[in-house]
């Protein structure tokens, strides 16, 4: 298992004072690299390699947000290496050892070079290691859609610009959430979010953003103009 200490900043929080949503999705990456790095198969490794992680799938159970100038602990840990593919689970606590969030996620190893996937070798997932996965009632990968919201007229469109950007070229995958969560009404409290994503966007690309509101459940389609989506965004709320 691989930790690190945090305190929420200012520049993390959203008008309540709360850590906001890309922020959360911003330490999750954050302590998969870290934990990368320190056992020698970071950044530096994956760019001489060619090579880059593309996350799937995100599910993450949100008890309570961390809020201003709060002290977090964000833990991470392997569960289990198939193939090209890397489970990995997550938990934030707070400075008394409280679980405020729970997040599982799905990565895949890429060859940036030919664009295709790579068996993770033995030796990396040896490296990391494997615990037991989170407890609870989980979602599976697929998110089904709900009828008719992608015959929904698109809220708005957005381009990707050079700010979007991972070090893989690619539209980072906090900010497919991000786009997602100003879909909601305001006053909307968000207890789950899952994410499957499609296809990575790249630089000039077009996102029409549509979305589907029920009761407690949001889903938004981020999708291109010739119709392939690109991710599939879901919120359970209050």
């Amino acid at each position: 298992m691989y930790q690190f200490q945090s305190r929420i900043r200012y520049s993390e929080t959203d008008p309540k004072g709360n850590l906001t949503i890309v922020g959360l999705i911003n330490y999750l990456q954050d302590a998969s690299t870290f934990h990368s790095g320190e056992i020698g198969y970071g950044l530096t490794y994956l760019m001489e390699h060619h090579w880059g992680w593309f996350i799937t799938d995100w599910e993450l159970h949100i008890h309570t947000l961390p809020r201003f100038a709060d002290e977090i602990t964000v833990r991470t840990w392997p569960v289990q290496f198939k193939g090209m593919f890397a489970y990995r689970d997550f938990v934030i606590e707070n400075a008394e050892g409280e679980c405020l969030v729970e997040a599982k996620s799905l990565w895949l190893l890429m060859d940036l070079t030919c664009v295709r996937p790579v068996r993770i070798p033995e030796e990396m997932a040896a490296a990391y290691g494997a615990e037991e996965a989170l407890a609870g009632e989980w979602h599976g990968r697929k998110i089904a859609l709900m009828d008719g919201v992608r015959e929904t007229e698109p809220a708005y469109a957005i381009e990707v610009m050079p700010v979007h950007l991972d070090t893989n070229g690619h539209m980072n995958n906090a900010y497919y959430i991000e786009i997602a969560r100003d879909m909601l009404p305001k006053g909307k409290k968000v207890y789950t979010i899952r994410t499957e994503y499609k296809k990575s966007a790249q630089l000039g690309d077009t996102l029409l953003v549509r979305c589907q509101l029920r009761e407690h459940l949001a889903q938004v389609v981020l999708e291109a103009e010739n119709g392939v989506v690109f991710a599939v965004v879901e919120f359970g709320v209050d």
